[in-house]
């Protein structure tokens, strides 16, 4: 009886311990689950934006998803009722933040990115977009002094190769793009890539203070009063076509995948979610020969799978 009294601390240690465990598998496996769903609606929504941009422009499009979205992240923290803490936590040093994020990734960022979708199509500029974990190291090595590794070379090598690679080939539809055309698109989603990295290393500190959804929808408003002053210098075009698309559908997609990125990110932290959600292009690519008839070639193709692999060693390093 007196062995079993002296068990007891023991076996209520390892149990304790047992349940630790398995809570933090279970926030891991969450974590790493939303950085899957992020990553198939970011490659699905490139298709998306791509056959919303047929009969709208940049500006307008870009309006009308970031809008849309703004409106749905309100929505949902007003039914949640954390939507007035939220406000009344947010100090002005955290919405300089907030607004720099939301410029660099959601205005100016993801114009480039429509931009680049409307001029040399998905296939062609998803692979270059999604280099954005290089400059996130770039950055990191800067400012924080972190150290470059074996595999943070060889990755970049890679990526370089992949760029080369796509910078290459030609979109074909009637006729060839002008070379310097096509250039120009390759550059304009490399600079959107540089963009989000700068956003990314900035959210990787917000998200300490506020729920996932705050973060996410408060960037979306922000970027969408924005966006509405550079609008309102042009001419807003809407129709049936574009509405559906890249407003409706993209701002659905938006919410999902932004929403599960950053809570992702809360969870697990952006290293583990980069890797997992760097694989999007090779799904973007597929989605986009189906869904969009884009022709794959083999230079697309292998520089779609050097880019992630690249992307994949630069996050390991």
């Amino acid at each position: 009886m007196l062995d079993s009294i002296l068990y007891l601390p023991v076996l209520s240690g390892l149990l304790s311990s047992a349940l630790h465990s398995l809570v933090a598998t279970s926030i891991e496996f969450k974590g790493e689950l939303l950085a899957i769903v992020a990553a198939v609606c970011w490659a699905a929504g490139s298709s998306v934006y791509k056959k919303g941009l047929e009969t709208t422009d940049v500006w307008s499009g870009n309006l009308m998803r970031i809008g849309l979205a703004s409106l749905g992240f309100i929505f949902v923290l007003s039914v949640k009722g954390n939507l007035i803490s939220c406000l009344q936590a947010l100090e002005y040093s955290l919405l300089f933040w907030l607004v720099f994020s939301a410029f660099f990734a959601l205005v100016f960022g993801d114009y480039l990115l429509l931009t680049a979708l409307k001029e040399i199509g998905v296939s062609r500029t998803v692979p270059i977009s999604s280099t954005y974990p290089l400059f996130v190291t770039v950055w990191a090595f800067i400012f924080f002094e972190k150290h470059v590794s074996g595999f943070i070379i060889i990755g970049t090598i890679l990526i370089v190769i992949a760029i080369r690679l796509i910078s290459e080939e030609r979109k074909k539809v009637q006729d060839d793009i002008d070379p310097a055309h096509y250039k120009r698109g390759i550059l304009i989603a490399l600079s959107a890539a540089i963009l989000w990295s700068v956003s990314i290393v900035v959210l990787d500190q917000i998200t300490i203070y506020f729920p996932s959804e705050f973060v996410a929808g408060f960037r979306f408003l922000i970027s969408a009063l924005f966006l509405s002053a550079i609008v309102s210098r042009t001419k807003f075009t809407v129709n049936k076509n574009s509405l559906l698309w890249i407003g409706i559908g993209g701002a659905l997609l938006l919410m999902i995948s932004n929403y599960a990125f950053v809570e992702a990110i809360r969870l697990v932290g952006s290293t583990r979610v980069a890797p997992i959600t760097s694989v999007y292009p090779v799904i973007s690519v597929f989605v986009a020969s189906a869904f969009l008839g884009e022709k794959l070639t083999l230079k697309i193709l292998g520089g779609t799978c050097l880019s992630c692999i690249g992307v994949m060693l630069v996050i390991l390093g």
